[in-house]
């Protein structure tokens, strides 16, 4: 296999039939790891069974990032990617992606300490002005309620959509195919490396890496990975907000999961743990949670107890299970069949760490695609 790019389709012409990588799902996931691959001048072929990128739990998810995460691999994931958010330079529009409305991560008193060195750690690498907020009322817009917080003034919100959309146009700016409704039936091993089995024929690859978030819980043949991965409901209400309401950061209380973030000027996304195990992508809109969404949010954001509700949507993502440790250093996990990949679950996290996971991934997927090659 040569490292050379792809061109882009033609107009009714199917994917190629070699290439040195497939990316299944254009997913914020997918679509980081193309951008990576096809910028290191592999040839790279993205398959997604929607019609568009972006169609599944990425299109629907609040787009929080921040650089801190209690789990330290995530963190460090976390910290690189909020670095990448930031930079005009790493984005085909020629503007970060970040709405800097800043980021506050409650926790437990007890974790004063703990939160006072991520302050540091994250200063030092990326130059900013975290700080830990203590015996506080409000910070931010957001009630502690008894809390204390870690803000990171520097944090804050993408579309997680634009931002998928971004590296695709990169990639295939740097030579990848992007098939968008095309349908993966299967992958077996053919004369030691990965067969595509696709609607539109065949591709023969030196790796296929599988980034299909809750599809990994029932994927297709080929595609699963060595750990079980379960699918969970995520649901999130968007509500209006209106003066004598603040504006507010970006949310989340470790205590309780509970979330929050701005929408524009005059809207406010709210969310906690939906626990609904195996939760199909397009399940309908669970009301009674919505209700209990917008009574557990109050603590923080008063005003929500006369905000008018606007919408409620749900999704799903890929989770480990309950009770399984996650593999959070393991970024990828092998399957039954040579050379094919499967991303980890992201546990809903996906989005704050996909430009730093998106490039480490690519660079796995460059030597497993090159490894044994004449």
């Amino acid at each position: 296999m040569s490292q050379t790019g792809t061109t882009g389709l033609r107009p009714g012409a199917g994917p190629p039939a070699r290439t040195d990588v497939v990316v299944v799902g254009a997913g914020i996931s997918g679509a980081s790891i193309a951008h990576h691959l096809a910028r290191q001048g592999v040839s790279v072929v993205v398959i997604e069974q929607a019609p568009q990128p972006a169609a599944g739990a990425t299109g629907r998810s609040g787009g929080m990032v921040r650089a801190y995460d209690p789990d330290p691999v995530i963190g460090d994931l976390a910290l690189a990617s909020l670095a990448t958010y930031r930079d005009p330079g790493c984005w085909a529009s020629g503007r970060a992606p970040l709405h800097a409305v800043g980021a506050v991560t409650a926790a437990d008193p007890a974790q004063e300490p703990t939160l006072r060195q991520a302050a540091g750690q994250l200063n030092d690498a990326l130059r900013t002005s975290a700080h830990v907020v203590t015996e506080c009322d409000q910070v931010a817009g957001i009630h502690l309620a008894g809390g204390v917080a870690l803000v990171e003034p520097e944090a804050g919100w993408v579309a997680p959509a634009e931002v998928t959309a971004d590296w695709l146009v990169q990639a295939r700016a740097d030579g990848a195919v992007v098939c968008h409704g095309l349908r993966v039936h299967a992958v077996q091993a053919d004369g030691g490396r990965p067969l595509v089995r696709t609607d539109a024929g065949t591709i023969s690859a030196g790796a296929v890496v599988a980034a299909v978030g809750p599809w990994a819980a029932d994927p297709t043949p080929g595609l699963r990975p060595a750990s079980p991965v379960r699918s969970r409901s995520i649901q999130v209400s968007v509500v209006e907000r209106r003066p004598p309401a603040p504006p507010h950061a970006t949310f989340v209380d470790l205590r309780t999961g509970w979330y929050a973030k701005p929408v524009g000027a005059d809207r406010t996304l709210i969310g906690m743990p939906h626990l609904v195990w195996d939760s199909p992508v397009d399940s309908p809109p669970d009301p009674t949670h919505a209700q209990a969404t917008v009574a557990a949010l109050t603590a923080h954001f008063p005003w929500l107890t006369t905000a008018a509700h606007l919408h409620t949507v749900r999704a799903a993502d890929a989770y480990h299970p309950p009770g399984r440790g996650g593999q959070a250093s393991e970024l990828l996990e092998g399957t039954d069949v040579p050379h094919v990949w499967s991303v980890r679950a992201w546990n809903g996290g996906g989005v704050k760490t996909a430009p730093e996971a998106g490039r480490r991934i690519a660079d796995a997927c460059v030597a497993d695609a090159f490894s044994d090659a004449a």
